[in-house]
């Protein structure tokens, strides 16, 4: 039988399967017809494990603009009035809050940035203290680097290929 569920691309061999499958092929005598295997296949067990989700618990914000996410995203099929094919959010981790703005072009990342920090600090009174993004060049050329520095707020920046750790933002494109 272990050898016909390995032949069999790793089938599940209960008693309807075997008796129709034995039926079905010439010569094949089935001894051990209504039994199960017992051995576990591991080929099988490595098929049904599942990834654990990232969901841990971590640190999160506890008071309004302590941690930014932000992702770019675009280009878009459809252009917009005045040419904008990209968009950037700006997401408070605390309360939610999520700004938007339209770009004509990556490069208008840290200008679209510079105005949200100054509505949001404004706003709320309090200055913003870290900022999230994926790795993205929009966010780590030169000049946002420098501007993330001189006006001193911290970048994390999340692994390459992994959506789910600048999840809120990704949620809220």
């Amino acid at each position: 039988m272990d050898i016909w569920h390995r032949r069999l691309c790793h089938r599940t061999l209960d008693y309807w399967s075997v008796n129709y499958i034995a039926s079905r092929v010439r010569d094949m005598d089935v001894s051990d017809r209504g039994k199960q295997s017992t051995t576990i296949c591991g080929i099988c067990a490595i098929g049904r494990q599942h990834k654990e989700a990232g969901t841990g618990v971590r640190e999160t914000a506890d008071e309004v603009l302590e941690v930014i996410h932000s992702d770019l995203c675009g280009p878009m099929q459809t252009i917009g009035l005045s040419g904008e094919s990209y968009f950037i959010t700006f997401m408070d981790e605390t309360s939610g809050r999520v700004s938007l703005s339209l770009l004509r072009t990556k490069d208008e990342a840290l200008s679209a940035f510079e105005v949200y920090r100054a509505r949001a600090e404004k706003s709320s009174g309090k200055q913003i203290k870290s900022f999230k993004s994926d790795g993205g060049g929009e966010y780590l050329n030169k000049k946002f680097m420098t501007y993330l520095k001189e006006v001193g707020i911290q970048h994390i920046v999340s692994a390459p290929y992994s959506p789910a750790q600048n999840g809120r933002a990704e949620r809220a494109n």
